[in-house]
């Protein structure tokens, strides 16, 4: 009964958002570098060398008696060591404040063996003991807390704890997968999937154990599999999430007798599929929505509380009487976005040379083309800048402006057929226009957005078009569904076509 006789209520002082205040002190590299070294050769240290691993801590500037032995256990690598150094702390007389019972609790998932009942029943006794000494639990408490419970009977606490993380913030992702992992494991599928839906809700991402506590209990149960999978398949369309090679690998390796067949396959840039031959759905923008878009776009983006960071009401003005004079384009140019595709660190007439290049491509096939810049462009003197004046419209923005807003506008103002060119990810403006016109906007972007692959000594561009297909797992009119892969499931990938994909046939 280790940590029976170690923890025990009367030790426990607890100074509520302790941890918020020091959680990101670090020690110098050169002090983490030598103490994790020190403390992944040994799992047990003596008193000696854990005095001394504090004394250097304590050392740096900004550390204290508060906040040193949370972070003494913040580098421990795994649970056994951690529990060396409290057997420490417990020999010295020194008491155990809210940050060092809450890192503690987040070293349970950092075993080295399973959990044995012991450990489950000390991970719930500390809980217990947190909230008798504590009504209320701050944010990182709360998900030190989750991370130990998620691993026991007692699971259903997290949602408290869940509940009281919102009052001053957003749970991580961590936080809302450990809960949805246990959910499923446990057979609560309806809180599993309360979860989900609302982890990508608050832009958070649901991790691959996630998925795989889902198919494994949804599997086993064998009832109606196929249906469920779709719903998992079409969840994954509406949030815009990306399924990783590893539940991919998963779901080719389901028996015949799951309902589910499923092959790898290739896409092509024309959204053909090389196994079922099928082609994948268009992306469409349905008229609504980019009237939508267009009408609050200006709101959003350009007249917000900070709008004069980004123009000012002159030159919008400006900008508004030269786009009713012009308009409309066929294609918009992010002309220092095409200049400085090759470097930014050349002469100004190359710039402009490669601008006229991209122009000259638009005009050729008889395009009506308006080029964004800056006001410094104004210098640049040269043929090429000549040709840009005299063969497309240019509208040069204040120095200090940016450039992508007023580029997005003119496409959105020129109307639902108007291409734009830039290598930007304009990911900012997506997260300013909200999720619902934030997810009409990437769509949009998705079918219009052309970019600069080269260009050839002959002047010739090679352009990469958009993928004007469906990203996301869908089914085609064939009744298949199309499933991207991306490499982990715990990152962000840019929105853009996957070089693997699943096909993949539900026999109902």
């Amino acid at each position: 009964m280790y940590f029976r006789r170690i923890f025990f209520a009367e030790s426990l002082r607890f100074y509520a958002g302790v941890y918020q205040k020091s959680s990101h002190l670090k020690p110098a590299i050169s002090v983490v570098d030598s103490v994790k070294a020190k403390l992944e050769k040994s799992a047990s240290l003596t008193d000696d060398e854990w005095s001394t691993i504090r004394s250097n801590i304590l050392n740096e500037r900004r550390f204290t008696s508060t906040n040193v032995d949370s972070t003494v256990l913040g580098l421990c690598p795994n649970l056994r060591v951690g529990q060396s150094y409290i057997g420490y702390l417990k020999k010295q007389g020194l008491e155990l404040n809210l940050a060092i019972v809450g890192k503690l609790l987040r070293l349970y998932r950092l075993t080295e063996r399973d959990l044995l009942q012991q450990d489950e029943d000390d991970i719930w006794r500390l809980y217990c003991e947190l909230r008798e000494q504590n009504a209320d639990l701050d944010a990182n408490t709360c998900e030190h807390a989750i991370n130990a419970l998620t691993l026991t009977k007692h699971w259903k606490h997290c949602l408290e704890l869940l509940e009281m993380i919102k009052i001053s913030g957003i749970p991580d992702s961590s936080t809302y997968n450990f809960i949805a992992t246990k959910a499923f494991v446990s057979g609560d599928e309806s809180i599993g999937w309360v979860m989900l839906q609302e982890m990508c809700q608050k832009r958070r991402i649901p991790y691959d154990e996630t998925f795989l506590a889902w198919l494994s209990t949804s599997h086993a149960n064998g009832q109606s599999f196929a249906g469920k999978l779709e719903r998992l398949l079409q969840f994954t369309n509406d949030n815009s999430v990306f399924l990783s090679k590893r539940i991919g690998k998963e779901l080719l390796s389901l028996p015949r007798d799951s309902g589910i067949s499923a092959s790898e396959t290739r896409v092509s840039d024309h959204g053909k599929c090389s196994h079922c031959k099928d082609t994948l759905s268009s992306i469409v923008v349905s008229e609504d929505s980019f009237q939508q878009l267009r009408e609050k776009f200006l709101a959003a983006v350009l007249i917000k509380t900070e709008i004069f960071n980004r123009t000012t009401p002159e030159e919008l003005n400006r900008f508004q009487k030269f786009l009713r004079k012009t308009l409309p384009y066929d294609v918009v140019i992010d002309g220092l976005n095409v200049a400085f595709s090759s470097g930014n660190h050349k002469n100004p007439a190359l710039y402009a040379k490669q601008i006229a290049a991209v122009v000259r491509h638009y005009v050729h096939q008889k395009k009506r083309v308006l080029v964004i810049g800056r006001q410094h462009m104004d210098k640049w003197r040269s043929k090429d800048m000549k040709y840009i004046r005299e063969n497309s419209f240019l509208f040069l923005t204040e120095d200090l402006s940016q450039d992508d807003p007023f580029l997005l506008y003119a496409a959105l103002e020129s109307g639902p057929k108007t291409d734009f060119f830039s290598r930007d990810l304009m990911r900012k403006h997506s997260f300013m226009l909200g999720d619902n016109l934030g997810a009409v906007f990437k769509r949009w972007q998705q079918e219009h957005q052309y970019s600069l692959l080269s260009i050839l000594p002959d002047g010739r561009v090679m352009i990469k078009p958009p993928f004007q297909y469906e990203l996301f797992a869908h089914k085609s009119t064939s009744g298949r569904w199309h499933i991207p892969l991306i490499e982990s499931g715990h990152r962000i990938p840019k929105v853009e076509k996957q070089n693997s994909w699943l096909c993949l046939r539900v026999d109902k």
